[in-house]
């Protein structure tokens, strides 16, 4: 999220950083004017300091990330400060360095931190190992740094601090050469620091958090730049500002920057807050409920995996992240195990990766499809999951594949389907996996509907209609009743139909009622009473944070749950209580 930005303008923009695209409003801050800097935990974003000479120069606000609106006052720095550098975990924001005169002034070594989930004014922390003004700052859970920053003959110093701690901070390293006015974005181990200079530079450069040193080069940005913000999840970070264009990189990788989108407007001297960057600790607190809905990967090749307590109406919370970023990825799942198989990060992949649903951490490698796979059609009872493949490197397939659940391995060859297909979804009883309408290429939908005995493997026999032809649907289930719902046609119409089968019964789907938004590639999850569906794109517009729900034994509308984090990003869907269970 970028706020702010330099004098007259209050503007507070915002972008998912896993999916590339344009920002857009968020709200206003308190203050219209700029050199201020910002951090966040993952639910509070924290402004400090603008420019000084004009309102709210000693001032701190902050913004509550998941509901777009104004800022809110939060309390005071120990004097007026400008060009300023903050970094932070999840518990305590930072704030060190800047200026306390309008342009060159005394350059501050002053350190001081609040509480986030508080309000209220700073507290000394320590001090800089040299005063300077306009550093860039970032942090791993536990080691916050400033990097360069002007000072009499400009700095391509590095200081760190212990985040938990209070203290002076102690020497870290050199950047690759004087910076001051840059951005920086972290994961939980590196720093990238990006831009900066009166004469705008386009150098990025790295340190890894744990170890002292000099940093190394990482690459350029699309465009050299200063008074430059940077924002970032665990694996993506984002430069802002100087301009309108947004730039990103991939954390954990060297090499140039990619053209991201837009600001609203174009603007310098912006901050940045973000609430998955760096400083947060990996995994927040969790608690798995008796039936809990899980969303993963999606977007422009997301990593994010969320969650939601399906019996409770509201949003999805953080849960951890892919072990490799895609997008068309599909889930299923055991009552404590799930699975995400296939999708597609620039080329169609055989990843499998799963996560232990009562641990929030990041998913780890389960094995590999036979058969590369982008979106296939997924379903599970508690011991075996079907994987029915999508578009593979042959084109659309007609292969069915197996796991077993509970151990690790590659997939196993199961069947066939009746047709060369891709972009269906499933769905399943304890006994019988049944995969919906789907797409037969040549810009030909299909409304076949067929099955497969999960415990024996065989190729699949067909089951009857879906009422619509179409493709890119969800599905979910109970343990007698699956349904579909959403899509897209050959002919570009967004679907909100929902229909039902009766699993144990072979026959036409029935109609069920719509879904409160019409739209495609959302995701379903279920518990045995409930099913939900998030995300997804409305074709022709825009993406989705949309979760429906609906009483799976009774038909009728689907009602507003709440939303997913990022819109659009929920590709694969699965739960610790579907039908299958």
């Amino acid at each position: 999220m970028f706020v702010a930005g330099h004098v007259n303008d209050n503007t507070i923009d915002y972008i998912s950083i896993a999916s590339a695209g344009n920002a857009v409003d968020f709200g206003d801050s308190l203050y219209a004017n700029g050199f201020s800097s910002g951090t966040g935990s993952s639910t509070r974003g924290v402004i400090f300091g603008r420019q000084v000479g004009t309102a709210g120069a000693d001032k701190i606000e902050y913004i509550t990330i998941a509901s777009t609106g104004n800022g809110t006052n939060f309390g005071n720095l120990s004097g007026v400060r400008q060009t300023t550098a903050s970094c932070g975990s999840e518990t305590r924001g930072i704030v060190g360095g800047g200026s306390n005169e309008s342009g060159a002034g005394t350059h501050q070594t002053v350190i001081e931190y609040i509480t986030i989930a508080s309000t209220g004014n700073v507290t000394n922390f320590g001090s800089l190992v040299v005063g300077k003004r306009g550093p860039a700052s970032c942090s791993s859970p536990t080691r916050g740094i400033w990097a360069g920053g002007a000072s009499p003959s400009g700095s391509n110093e590095i200081d760190y601090i212990t985040i938990a701690s209070t203290g002076n901070a102690t020497d870290f390293g050199d950047l690759t050469q004087n910076q001051w006015l840059a951005g920086a974005v972290s994961s939980s181990t590196r720093g990238v620091i990006g831009g900066g200079d009166a004469e705008p530079q386009n150098t990025i450069a790295y340190i890894t958090f744990a170890s002292t040193g000099n940093a190394t080069d990482f690459g350029d940005l699309t465009v050299g730049r200063s008074y430059v913000a940077g924002v970032s999840n665990s694996t993506r970070g984002a430069f802002g500002g100087n301009g309108n264009t947004i730039d990103y990189i991939t954390i954990a990788s060297t090499g140039n920057a990619t053209d991201f989108g837009d600001l609203t407007t174009s603007r310098y001297a912006i901050a940045g807050v973000s609430n998955r960057h760096g400083g947060i600790e990996l995994p927040l607190p969790y608690s798995l409920a008796a039936a809990q809905a899980f969303f993963a990967g999606g977007g422009s090749y997301s990593g994010l995996i969320e969650t939601v307590d399906i019996a409770t109406l509201g949003n999805t919370a953080y849960f951890g992240d892919l072990s490799q970023a895609r997008n068309s990825v599909s889930g299923l799942s055991s009552s404590t195990r799930g699975v995400f198989a296939g999708g597609n990060n620039g080329s169609n992949l055989n990843t499998i990766d799963y996560i232990t649903l009562a641990s929030a951490a990041n998913a780890v490698d389960f094995g590999d499809l036979l058969n590369v796979s982008q979106k296939p059609s997924t379903c599970s009872n508690s011991t075996r999951g079907i994987i029915t493949l999508g578009l593979s490197a042959s084109g659309y397939s007609n292969i069915i594949e197996y796991v077993t659940i509970a151990t690790t391995g590659n997939a196993t060859d199961f069947g066939d389907s009746t047709q060369n297909h891709g972009f269906a979804s499933a769905c399943a009883s304890t006994t019988r996996g049944v995969v919906g309408p789907r797409f037969l290429g040549s810009n030909t939908d299909s409304n076949v509907i067929d099955y497969v005995t999960i415990a024996s493997t065989g190729n699949a026999t067909d089951f009857g209609d879906s009422t619509v032809a179409r493709f890119n649907s969800a599905s979910c289930s109970s343990s007698t009743r699956g349904i579909w719902t959403g899509g897209l046609t050959s002919a570009d119409q967004n679907q909100n139909v929902i229909e039902y089968i009766t699993i144990a019964s072979t026959g036409n789907a029935t109609d069920f009622g719509d879904l409160t938004v019409a739209r495609y590639n959302l995701s379903g999850a279920s518990s045995s009473t409930r099913g939900l569906f998030a995300g997804g794109t409305v074709y022709g517009s825009s993406a989705s944070n949309v979760i429906d729900y609906i009483t799976i034994a009774s038909t009728g509308n689907a009602t507003d749950f709440g939303d997913i984090l990022s819109a659009g990003l929920a590709n694969a869907g699965l739960s610790n209580a579907h039908g299958g269970l």
